[in-house]
């Protein structure tokens, strides 16, 4: 018996490792996104302490003793403790948005992606910890809409080598799951068997590898 891969394991690899590569170029935009906007802060930062108001307050403040520095505080809080009674109710923030998760299913039949959708679908009714966004290569999924799930339609790679020959079809998956990550705030990737896609249950087990469900 040969222990080689044969082409599914091979497809399911190329598939896991464009996914990868993808999830890990939004990270390094993320980060060099964080770096830009930490240097751009700095220098707003040292622009200020240039700058004459900023002087000229820190020599006020300087100057000024206690009952003059605390006066304009305390006025401020015991205005709005007169403009907004003690027994006030708190007002509720915004709802926190819940993180996506990436699932590259490609290469499956058209009665699985739609098993695989309504799947999804029923495990963010039991439990809306994340937003499901499916990549499918299934054309007649293309005008679906599912609340509470983002399709997304990616060429499979045998119809984008009939129409694109020269371009390798690993890069565009790379690219779209990039993308994805961006527009969605994606936290996890995950690659779908197409031989063994997950049911419901399994989908419900989470924080850990199970069955065909191959994090990246």
């Amino acid at each position: 018996m040969s222990d080689e891969p044969d082409a599914a394991d091979l497809a399911l690899a190329r598939r896991q490792v464009a996914t990868l590569t993808g999830r890990l170029r939004c990270v390094e935009d993320e980060r060099d996104a964080a770096l830009r906007d930490r240097d751009r802060n700095r220098e707003l930062v040292l622009a200020l302490r240039r700058s004459r108001s900023y002087r000229l307050g820190r020599a006020l403040v300087d100057l000024a003793r206690d009952p003059v520095r605390q006066g304009p505080a305390i006025a401020g809080r015991a205005a709005r403790r007169w403009r907004e009674p003690a027994d006030a109710p708190a007002r509720p923030g915004p709802p926190a948005a819940v993180p996506a998760h990436v699932y590259v299913a490609i290469g499956l039949s058209r009665a699985g992606s739609r098993a695989l959708i309504r799947a999804l679908r029923q495990r963010v009714l039991v439990d809306a910890d994340h937003l499901p966004v499916v990549v499918t290569d299934q054309q007649s999924l293309r005008s679906l809409r599912v609340p509470g799930v983002v399709l997304e339609y990616l060429p499979g790679p045998a119809t984008w080598s009939r129409h694109e020959p020269g371009w390798d079809w690993e890069t565009l998956l790379a690219g779209r799951v990039a993308q994805l990550c961006r527009d969605h705030r994606v936290t996890r990737a995950v690659v779908i068997d197409p031989r063994d896609p997950p049911t419901l249950a399994r989908l419900l087990v989470t924080d850990r590898r199970v069955g065909s469900l191959a994090s990246a």
